[in-house]
């Protein structure tokens, strides 16, 4: 796997201080962060420059796990997410024009004993909710095999409004014009395990997940199969070897592509 660097390959060690790796990766590349301590929970939020922010245009919060569950690489979930991201604040970072994205790394998407509501980014979205913030959110997860943008299904809940609907149904197509341009006109929207979205959804936040796999097991799910891609997640099999580099490519396309993304804030 010559296309990955040694900072990932040391990011995906057993022993690797995942938090530590991250905010030491970008303090060494002069990007900011904090630590938000939630509910025994440590999230990672990147401090851009304030000039950076439009206030007459959204904001898009960016989000994505960076845990992994316990006694697997994590190469692809969500380790790959995770490092492109950071490559991508870097990038952000250094750039003049404003492009109204916060990112978070929240800590706690694998480890969910209560179901969402012990989700770690659930805090997250309380304090959203009380904070009364309207970001778009978009969450991002296994990025790294495939060459097939997903755009999750979402689950609304049964007792969500026209009002919730339709503003979900807004950021989806958001996502949908994204990913599309990022394939090339090649996308799925695919009913798909939760994600980060998950939490935002349950506090009445619409947010959507987006993902990736392999063109040839897109036909797994619409059979109602589970791809192999997914059958590796959690297991020793989530390493180095499942990782496409064409996957790095077209996720830092999206990754891009939303970040030039500018709709008026209302």
């Amino acid at each position: 796997m010559s296309f990955l660097s040694k900072d990932f390959l040391d990011f995906i060690k057993p022993d690797c201080n995942r938090l530590n790796f991250i905010q030491n990766f970008l303090k060494q590349n002069d990007v900011e962060t904090a630590v938000i301590s939630l509910e025994g929970k440590k999230h990672i939020y990147v401090k851009f420059p304030q000039n950076q922010y439009n206030p007459l245009f959204n904001i898009k919060t960016v989000v994505a796990h960076y845990d992994r569950f316990e006694n697997s690489p994590g190469a692809n979930d969500n380790s790959a997410a995770v490092y492109m991201l950071m490559l991508w604040a870097v990038k952000l970072s250094r750039q003049y024009d404003f492009h109204n994205v916060r990112l978070i790394f929240t800590d706690g998407e694998e480890a969910c004993p209560d179901g969402i509501t012990s989700q770690g980014a659930f805090a997250i979205a309380s304090l959203f909710k009380k904070l009364d913030i309207k970001d778009d959110i978009f969450v991002f997860d296994c990025m790294g095999c495939g060459d097939v943008p997903v755009l999750c299904e979402n689950k609304i809940p049964q007792k969500a409004g026209n009002a919730f609907i339709k503003k979900l149904t807004a950021l989806e197509n958001k996502a949908q014009r994204i990913i599309r341009t990022a394939g090339n006109g090649k996308w799925f929207c695919l009913p798909c395990n939760y994600s980060d979205n998950a939490s935002f959804i349950a506090q009445g936040i619409p947010a959507v997940a987006i993902t990736v796999l392999p063109s040839s097991e897109v036909s797994d799910v619409l059979k109602n199969q589970t791809p192999k891609t997914w059958k590796n997640l959690h297991t020793q099999n989530d390493n180095i070897d499942n990782l496409w580099e064409s996957s790095f490519s077209l996720s830092m396309k999206i990754f891009d592509l939303l970040a030039q993304q500018k709709d008026a804030a209302k």
